[in-house]
């Protein structure tokens, strides 16, 4: 590819970053408007005005990711028989993994976590006998030290800025509601990755409470893409 096709072709692809940027500031504003109309409405309009943000964010994420398709067709395009060019997309490619930013298949486990059998409303050790965000955080941790490459909470991606809550009864990762029970999916060495069990460990403690616990050794696992906008306050780039 000469000179000028190359600068044509990475001014579509600055175009097309463009749009998708401000279709991700506008589901953003909608979002704000959203919550500030809601505060004066009733209960009724309150729910036609999330179901409306919702179709808007949807309608916006599929356009977001047709985009990327189609700037990923241009990628192709322009690096096709330029070794200099595919080394970058190559590069490209596997820091957008290390980010979360794309999706990941590879060996690993699965750990399915449920609140224990006998918990009940009653019980002086209820708390114990329950899965807190803290049990999750502490098993994400210990997976990350045994090798984990990526991991995943119930279809939510995990990443650096992740954030894992409880409100009450409820957990949230990545400001989603999460549900018991709690698939744990991580890729990584699964003879590495097992060591998550040995004695002593966080999990192994969990199973003394009564935690219901169960892992699998996959040979192949999907971990999805992180699916929110990254972006950074006080983190100036060079």
């Amino acid at each position: 590819m000469n000179k000028k096709g190359i600068a044509i072709t990475l001014g579509i692809m600055c175009a097309l970053l463009t749009s998708a940027i401000i279709i991700q500031v506008n589901t953003i504003k909608n979002n704000s408007v959203s919550i500030n109309t809601s505060r004066r409405t009733t209960n009724s309009e309150l729910k036609d005005e999330v179901l409306r943000w919702k179709e808007k964010y949807e309608t916006s994420y599929n356009e977001l990711q047709n985009l990327e398709q189609e700037l990923d067709k241009i990628r192709e395009t322009a690096t096709k028989d330029n070794n200099e060019y595919t080394e970058t997309e190559s590069k490209l490619k596997n820091i957008n993994a290390l980010l979360g930013l794309t999706e990941v298949t590879g060996e690993g486990i699965v750990i399915t976590v449920e609140d224990s059998a006998t918990a009940s409303i009653n019980d002086e050790n209820l708390s114990s006998e329950l899965v807190h965000n803290t049990d999750i955080i502490e098993l994400i941790n210990e997976l990350k030290n045994t090798g984990a490459e990526a991991i995943s909470v119930n279809g939510q991606r995990i990443i650096s800025t992740s954030y894992i809550n409880c409100v009450g009864s409820v957990i949230t990762i990545n400001g989603e509601k999460v549900n018991s029970p709690f698939i744990i999916s991580a890729i990584g060495n699964r003879a590495s990755l097992s060591g998550i069990t040995r004695p002593g460990s966080y999990m192994e403690l969990m199973l003394e409470d009564g935690i219901k616990v169960k892992i699998e050794k996959m040979h192949s696992i999907v971990i999805p893409k992180y699916k929110k906008i990254l972006n950074s306050k006080y983190m100036n780039i060079k």
